[in-house]
């Protein structure tokens, strides 16, 4: 690498892990925001990078050798911004890319999932999410295809927890308390395919020097940690030692019905008990419910990665207090509704 690796969407929480990590490994990086705190000098090294921007792109990648893409706006946006990224990329001369994909592209798919170039296009329409991951890929591969010596790593993790995780540490935790979410029976047999985001962004790491060494253009891997315990185990190890209150079919469908109103009135900025809107959606009932294995050889075998974390350790580190020496850590680089990874599963 000669010039800096530019993270979009570092101000989100895989994009801020993964520049501590690369920080750490001596790697020169450039953190892309949605946009620069108000008030103060930006930190060092941080960079507006607006995926909506085309000139604030042009800007972000000027010098820069290679790109992490780690950022989003919503699902819908995904493919939109990710083809302005790609345009930005080739009038800056950046011709490597890490892409944070996700699980979600195999759609409904059960039992063991290996790791194609290109995910099977198995129907999934009641998930956008999984469509526009698709859509990213299939945009990544045509990309890489158009033109000699473009190289793309794409990472499909599975579920991304570690501190800070709204969508699967503090918001389930928030709804075993409320006892809107508890074991689930059969329904929540479903394997979590869990992985740290210290992992992810190890991972990553990995990644970026794949695609300086040999090889070929294009590398998918799955990334899945060492333990992927059923929904329910998941939900009691949250839970912690006062048991969570086990959620009866007729008392899902009942807290279900009460919900949709309630969170289509807080979308319109109404209030609403805050338990509601914790109530699991359909989404996540069919992800409970999900028997899906993924390999993950590829991650081994060309990217020469090992997750580390055990699920004991991470939870504990994700549950346990805030250590003093990282308490007032996170200045640098704001936590923002709009810089993050937008997912389903991550």
């Amino acid at each position: 690498m000669t010039g800096p690796v530019l993270v979009t969407g570092a101000g989100g929480f895989i994009g801020r892990a993964t520049i501590a990590r690369l920080k750490e490994m001596g790697v020169q990086v450039r953190a892309g925001l949605h946009r620069l705190p108000d008030g103060r000098s930006p930190a060092e090294g941080t960079v507006r990078c607006d995926l909506d921007d085309p000139r604030s792109l042009d800007a972000a990648l000027a010098g820069a050798s290679s790109v992490v893409h780690a950022g989003g706006r919503s699902a819908v946006a995904m493919p939109d911004q990710l083809r302005a990224l790609l345009a930005a990329a080739d009038r800056a001369g950046v011709d490597r890319i890490v892409h944070l994909s996700s699980i979600a592209v195999y759609g409904p798919e059960e039992g063991r999932i290996g790791e194609p170039d290109a995910p099977p296009a198995t129907a999934a329409p009641d998930d956008p999410y999984c469509t526009a991951k698709r859509a990213c890929e299939t945009m990544l591969r045509t990309w890489v295809a158009a033109r000699p010596g473009r190289r793309v790593a794409i990472l499909r993790p599975g579920i991304v927890y570690g501190r800070g995780s709204d969508l699967w540490v503090e918001r389930p935790a928030a709804a075993l308390r409320a006892g809107v979410l508890g074991p689930l029976g059969p329904r929540g047999q479903g394997v979590a395919a869990l992985i740290h985001v210290s992992d992810v962004a190890e991972a990553i790491r990995c990644a970026l020097a794949a695609l300086n060494g040999p090889g070929k253009g294009l590398i998918a891997a799955n990334l899945v940690g060492p333990d992927t315990p059923t929904w329910n185990a998941y939900f009691a190890m949250l839970a912690g030692p006062k048991p969570a209150r086990p959620l009866s079919p007729g008392r899902l469908a009942l807290l279900r019905a009460l919900a949709l109103p309630a969170k289509a009135l807080a979308r319109l900025r109404v209030p609403v008990p805050r338990a509601l809107r914790l109530v699991p959606a359909s989404g996540e009932l069919r992800l409970f419910a999900r028997a899906a294995q993924y390999d993950t050889a590829r991650a081994r075998t060309e990217l020469g990665f090992r997750p580390a974390i055990r699920l004991s350790d991470g939870l504990g580190e994700a549950l346990g207090p805030i250590p003093a020496a990282s308490a007032g850590s996170g200045a640098s680089l704001p936590r923002n509704g709009t810089d993050r990874t937008v997912s389903g599963h991550e």
